[in-house]
């Protein structure tokens, strides 16, 4: 965490339990979702919002770890309270079990705590864990990892996963019930991609073309844009930065050798020349992300030129686009299938980003068959919010 998101950390929790109990104290059966950060609440929110339509007059908690998704989702309405996680201490845990006293408890992924596990196990409330996914190399299958195991092993009804490679590994462990679900992100993925929706500001600055996307992007990829972008004026480039940060913002401004304007110089104002002869628009506000994909017939996805693996490749896929990444995605399994596939490419370095970009806008055959194949991979994938809703629910 950078220092603004340690400090939001640390103030978000002062007076927390008092505000939990306030909150949940008078209610019962309340359904409790818990995801770490803005990725995990993705994974998590078709599942969610099928919950809020199917019970309506539950109430939903759900907690967070990071500043990341704490923020945004204070006015999400498919849940009754947004609160932080408390740190898991037994006190801590004791005094937010007795507010909440869960009928259910939803994880998400990988977020493992233990005196809280082992609390829920003992107070014999229905756990479970959503979207898991484990490879032979991870470190939580080595001997020295036992808490991992032990949790997985006694503290989960159900242990629901992306895929058989990660049902066979926990059964190996000895975990008694793990079942593949697939990832619900592509029912989400799907629904965004196909409702109708658009941007007055975009759609002036694109003139009804498609144009090369550029989402979750941090500096590795921004500065082989920059340089790809002056090569080649006859192209435009969308460009949504992973983390809003103004300075960095201006600073694209000012790298672009052939014009770029920033998104909110245009939502109070009536576009100009400017906006519409500017080769690249930054868009500085979140939110819309996943359905600003629908303006590309390419996209580079952030993340993988570093050590963390590339942001949602199924967002962009999902539209019928080739995606492109850096070479760090093996811990990103969309991105491991659509690469065999031929949806997906991994890049090292700029020329081979540059060769990608060319090739998009050059051979028409290409662009149309690693299209199809994105998109096809994304709708014959979807259908696992359904089937964890059953698991949970019945």
């Amino acid at each position: 965490m950078n220092t603004k998101k340690i400090k939001l950390f640390f103030e978000g929790r002062k007076g927390l339990l008092p505000k939990i109990e306030a909150a949940c104290g008078k209610h019962r059966d309340i359904i409790w979702f818990h995801v770490a950060s803005y990725g995990e609440f993705e994974e998590a929110r078709p599942v969610i919002e099928a919950t809020r339509a199917r019970f309506p007059e539950r109430k939903i908690l759900m907690t967070v770890f990071s500043p990341t998704v704490y923020v945004p989702m204070q006015h999400y309405k498919m849940v009754d309270w947004v609160f932080y996680l408390p740190y898991d201490t037994p006190w801590h845990v004791r005094r937010f079990l007795d507010a909440v006293r869960p009928a259910k408890a939803i994880f998400t992924i990988t977020d493992y705590w233990p005196v809280l596990l082992n609390a829920l196990r003992r107070r014999e409330v229905e756990t479970y864990i959503m979207s898991v996914r484990v490879e032979p190399q991870s470190h939580h299958l080595k001997w020295y990892d036992w808490n991992y195991r032990q949790i997985f092993r006694h503290c989960y009804k159900t242990v629901m996963v992306h895929n058989e490679e990660s049902c066979r590994l926990l059964r190996q462990l000895g975990v008694p019930d793990v079942r593949v679900m697939g990832d619900p992100r592509l029912d989400r993925v799907i629904s965004v991609a196909t409702e109708e929706w658009s941007n007055p500001v975009v759609e002036k600055w694109t003139g009804g073309k498609k144009v090369f996307v550029a989402g979750s992007t941090l500096d590795a990829e921004d500065a082989m844009l920059m340089e790809i972008s002056a090569r080649h004026p006859e192209g435009k480039f969308l460009i949504i930065p992973h983390e809003i940060d103004p300075a960095k913002v201006e600073a694209l401004l000012a790298k672009a050798a052939h014009g770029a304007v920033k998104y909110t110089d245009y939502l109070e104002k009536e576009a100009d020349k400017r906006l519409e002869k500017a080769q690249i628009l930054v868009m500085d506000t979140v939110g819309m992300l996943s359905r600003l994909y629908r303006y590309g017939y390419a996209a580079l996805v952030g993340g993988g030129f570093t050590d963390n693996a590339p942001h949602s490749v199924v967002e962009p896929a999902s539209y019928g686009m080739p995606v492109v990444f850096g070479p760090v995605y093996d811990r990103e399994p969309h991105g491991v299938e659509l690469v065999k596939l031929g949806g997906a490419f991994s890049v090292n370095n700029l020329q081979e980003l540059e060769d990608f970009y060319l090739r998009c806008t050059r051979d028409k055959v290409f662009l149309e068959e690693s299209s199809r194949i994105a998109k096809d991979y994304c709708a014959r994938s979807t259908g696992a919010t359904q089937n964890i809703m059953e698991v949970i629910f019945g």
